[in-house]
C-alpha cells in the first residue's frame, strides 16, 4: 500500500489505485472501473479530495449517471455517509435526462413531454398532420387505414432516432452535411442502426431501395424530419430526446453568443458514470456542458462491459476519449475486484483479455475463496430444461444459495423456461425480459396456430376460411394488407365460398386483383402461397412454429417495431419451437401451458415497479430470469447461463471482429454476476442440428 490519503484528518478508506484517482489533478480524467471496483466508493472520495484541494469556498460538482436507480445511490451514500456529509451542499446528481428537462423547461412556456407510446402516436397522425400533408411519401403511409397505425410509431421512432444519432436539424444545410454525419457515425460502428434506419423507410416505401440511400433518405425524409423539430418545438412539445436533443441546442447557442454559467450555478467539476453506455447525442450534450461551465469532464466506466450497442451505445468513446472530447485524457484504473471469487476473476480476464479493442488491465481479486464452476453437457434444449430444472431443485434448498439467476443471451432462450417453471408452479422473479408472452405480436402467432389448428374442419364455428386466410396473409409481409388489398382479396374468396384453409389457399393461387401492388399475372399471390403452405401442411406444433417463422416476415425480427412490442427484438421461434416438439399434433395441450404461463407472468410485477413491505411476495422469491443486458449491475449466488453454444453465444449473427467482442463483452457480464456457483449448460443439438460449445468456454479453459 502507498501513504493513506489523509483527508481533514482522516485516512480515507482507499486501495491503491482508487487512492490514485483521489489523488491525480484536475483535468480531462478517464477512470476505468472494472465490475465491483468500488467506483462509487473512489468517485465521491475523488469529489471530497477536491474540495480540500479546491481554492474556491464552495466548489461545485455536477455528478451524472445513466439511470435513476444509480443516482439515488450515489445520494443515499452523500446523505448517510459521515464522510461524505461535508461535500453534501456541493455535489448535485442527476440523470442527462432529467438535467436536460430542467434546462427545456426554464426556456419553455407550458412544456408538454410526451413519454407514453399512444401519446408519441397521435403527435404523429394529430400535431404533425400539418408538416406530413406536404410531403406525399409519408403522407401516402399515414393517409392509408391499415398502415397508419403501425406507420405513425415507426416515423416518430425515426424522428427520434436522427436526433439520439446526433444530427441537428438546424446544421444540415445540404446532402454534405447528412452525409458527413452518416461517415461519421459508421466510423464509431453505427452501419447497423444506419442500416435499419434506410431499411425502416425503404419499408414504408418513403425511399426507393434501389437508389443511393442517403441521397434518398436526404431528399424524401429529411426536409420532413426538419419541419417536424421546427413544429413540436414550437408548439412546446417534446419526447423523450428532446430533453437531451433541445438542452444540446440551447447550451450552443449560449456558447455562440459567449455565454458562459458563472457565480453559483457554475459546476467546476463534472464527472459522468457509465460513460461506455452513452449515445452520439449523449457525447454532444456532455461537450458543451463541460464548455459552458469551463469545467474538464471525469468520464467513468468499463470498456470491457460496453454492452448497449443495440440501443446507439458505442465503446469507442471511452476507448478514444481523446478522439470524440477532442482534449487529451489522462488515465486511472481500478485494479481490484471487491465482489468476485478468485477464479471467477481469474476466468473472466482470460476471457475478455481476448479482446483487442480494449484497455488492457491487471485485475485482482480481493477475495480468496473460490466458487463452484461447472459445464453441463446435455442432448437437446427439452433436456437441459429438465437438468436445469432439477439443478434449480437443489440450489433452492441449498442453506448458502437465496439468489438464483438463470442468464440467457436472448429473449427467447427463457420464454420456454417460464412455461415449464408456470406448469411446475414454481415462483420465479419476471424480468421485464421475459414479456415477450403478454404481447400483441405473441397473440397474433398464437391466433396463427389456432388458424392451423382448425383448419381442417369444415363448418366449424371456430373457423372461417375466408376470414382465416386473410388473417395470414396480413403476416406474410412486414405491414399488413392494404385497406382497398383487403376489401378487394375479400370480395374474391367471399365469391369463391373455400370450406377449408387448404381450398382458400388454393383460391388464392388464381386471384389476379391488387396485393401489395398491382399482382401482375397473380405472381404477388403465388408468392403468399409459397409462404402459406408450409404452415398449412405442418404436421406437428413444432413444424408450425417453424413455418412461421421462415414465412411471415410480420412477425420477424424488426428493431422499429420492437420499441413497441418486445416480441420483435428476439422472437422466441427457434426456442419455441425446440420445446414444442414434446407435444407432437396436440395443439390444445401446447395451448393450455402457454396460457398458464401468460397468467403467471400477468401477476408477477417487473423490476420497474415499486417494491412493497410484503416479504413473502412471489417477486421476491430467489429464482429470478432475465438476459445479460438486464443481468449488468446485478449480483446472485448461483448464475446459470444457458445455452452456453457458438451460434448462441456468441450470436451467429455476429460476423465482424468488432461483433465478435461486443459478444464476448455480453458474456463476461453474465458470468460476473455469480457470487457462489456459476453453471454453463452445453447443448448437443439445437432442433436436431448440431451446436459446438461456446468458443468462449475454450477461451477460459473450461
Amino acid at each position: 500500500m502507498t501513504t493513506p490519503l489523509t483527508l481533514a484528518g482522516i485516512a480515507a478508506p482507499l486501495d491503491d489505485s482508487q487512492q490514485h484517482f483521489c489523488s491525480v489533478d484536475d483535468g480531462a480524467i478517464r477512470l476505468l472501473a472494472p465490475a465491483g471496483s468500488g467506483k462509487t466508493h473512489a468517485l465521491l472520495w475523488r469529489c471530497r479530495a477536491l474540495a480540500e484541494r479546491s481554492g474556491l469556498t464552495k466548489p461545485r460538482f455536477l455528478v451524472f449517471t445513466f439511470t435513476r436507480a444509480a443516482r439515488d445511490e450515489l445520494r443515499d451514500r452523500l446523505r448517510t455517509s459521515e464522510n461524505f456529509g461535508v461535500i453534501k451542499p456541493l455535489v448535485t446528481v442527476a440523470t442527462l435526462n432529467s438535467w436536460g428537462w430542467r434546462l427545456v423547461r426554464s426556456s419553455t412556456r407550458n412544456p408538454r413531454l410526451h413519454t407514453r407510446d399512444a401519446d408519441r402516436r397521435r403527435l404523429i397522425e394529430n400535431d404533425l398532420q400539418p408538416v406530413w400533408s406536404g410531403h406525399s411519401e409519408v403522407k401516402k403511409i399515414l393517409e392509408d387505414r391499415r398502415r397508419k397505425y403501425q406507420a405513425a410509431r415507426d416515423l416518430m421512432d425515426r424522428i427520434d432516432f436522427l436526433k439520439s444519432m446526433g444530427f441537428r436539424h438546424d446544421a444540415i444545410k445540404d446532402c454534405d452535411d447528412f452525409r458527413a454525419q452518416i461517415d461519421y457515425l459508421v466510423g464509431c460502428g453505427m452501419s447497423p442502426h444506419l442500416n435499419d434506419f434506410f431499411g425502416q423507410l425503404a419499408e414504408m416505401e418513403i425511399i426507393d431501395r434501389e437508389l443511393d440511400a442517403v441521397t434518398e433518405a436526404y431528399a424524401k425524409f429529411v426536409p420532413f424530419w426538419i419541419e417536424s423539430c421546427h413544429h413540436l418545438r414550437n408548439s412546446a412539445t417534446f419526447t423523450l430526446d428532446d430533453q437531451k436533443y433541445w438542452a444540446r441546442i440551447e447550451l450552443d447557442k449560449q456558447l455562440r453568443e459567449g455565454q458562459f454559467t458563472s457565480g453559483a450555478g457554475r459546476y467546476h467539476h463534472i464527472m459522468v458514470d457509465e460513460f461506455q453506455d452513452i449515445n452520439p447525442l449523449d457525447l454532444d450534450l456532455l461537450k458543451s456542458v463541460a464548455k459552458v461551465n469551463k469545467a474538464k469532464l471525469t468520464i467513468v466506466g468499463d470498456d470491457d462491459q460496453a454492452i448497449y450497442e443495440w440501443r446507439g451505445a458505442s465503446a469507442d468513446f471511452i476507448l478514444d476519449p481523446d478522439l470524440h472530447l477532442e482534449e487529451p485524457y489522462q488515465t486511472c484504473v481500478l485494479s481490484t475486484n471487491y465482489r468476485s471469487p478468485k477464479n471467477i476473476v481469474d476466468l473472466s480476464q482470460k476471457l475478455i483479455v481476448n479482446n483487442v479493442r480494449r484497455v488492457p488491465k491487471q485485475i485482482s481479486a480481493h477475495l480468496d475463496t473460490e466458487a463452484k464452476v461447472e459445464v453441463r453437457r446435455v442432448k437437446s434444449i427439452p433436456d437441459a430444461i429438465e437438468s436445469t430444472l432439477g439443478l434449480i431443485t437443489a440450489l433452492r434448498n441449498d442453506p448458502n444459495c437465496s439468489s438464483i439467476a438463470l442468464i440467457g443471451r436472448k429473449r427467447s432462450q427463457i420464454v420456454p423456461y417460464q412455461i415449464v417453471l408456470a406448469g411446475r408452479n414454481i415462483p420465479f422473479y419476471a424480468a421485464e425480459d421475459l414479456h415477450v408472452l403478454l404481447s400483441d405480436a405473441f397473440n397474433e402467432l398464437k391466433a396463427i396456430l389456432a388458424v392451423r389448428a382448425t383448419m381442417n374442419v369444415p363448418d366449424s364455428i371456430a373457423s372461417n376460411p375466408a376470414q382465416d386466410l386473410l388473417k395470414l396473409c396480413d403476416k406474410v409481409k412486414r405491414y399488413p394488407l392494404s385497406g382497398s388489398d383487403r376489401r378487394s382479396l375479400q370480395r374474391y374468396m367471399h365469391g369463391k365460398s373455400p370450406a377449408t384453409l387448404h381450398e382458400a389457399v388454393y383460391v388464392l393461387s388464381d386471384y389476379t386483383g391488387p396485393l401489395k401492388g398491382k399482382n401482375t399475372g397473380g405472381r404477388m399471390s403465388w408468392d403468399f402461397l409459397e409462404r402459406i403452405m408450409p404452415l398449412v401442411n405442418s404436421d406437428t406444433v413444432s413444424e408450425a412454429i417453424q413455418a412461421i417463422s421462415q414465412n411471415f416476415d410480420g412477425l420477424q425480427k424488426d428493431y422499429g417495431k420492437s420499441l413497441d412490442d418486445i416480441f420483435y427484438t428476439d422472437p422466441p421461434f427457434l426456442y419455441l419451437s425446440d420445446y414444442a416438439s414434446r407435444y407432437g399434433d396436440d395443439f390444445n395441450d401446447f395451448y393450455r401451458d402457454i396460457e398458464k404461463a401468460v397468467a403467471t407472468l400477468a401477476l408477477t410485477p417487473t423490476d420497474t415497479e415499486e417494491e412493497t413491505e410484503d416479504d413473502e411476495a412471489e417477486w421476491k422469491l430467489p429464482l429470478h430470469l432475465m438476459t445479460a443486458l438486464r443481468a449488468k449491475g446485478k449480483e446472485f449466488d448461483a448464475v446459470i447461463v444457458l445455452d452456453a453454444n457458438d451460434g448462441v453465444w456468441p450470436s451467429k449473427l455476429a460476423e465482424t471482429n468488432a461483433q465478435h467482442e461486443q459478444e464476448r463483452r455480453l458474456f463476461y457480464v453474465a458470468m460476473t454476476r455469480a457470487r457462489r456457483y456459476l453453471y454453463f449448460v452445453v447443448n448437443d443439438s439445437i432442433l436436431g442440428e448440431p451446436y459446438l460449445p461456446s468458443r468462449f468456454l475454450a477461451e477460459m479453459g473450461l
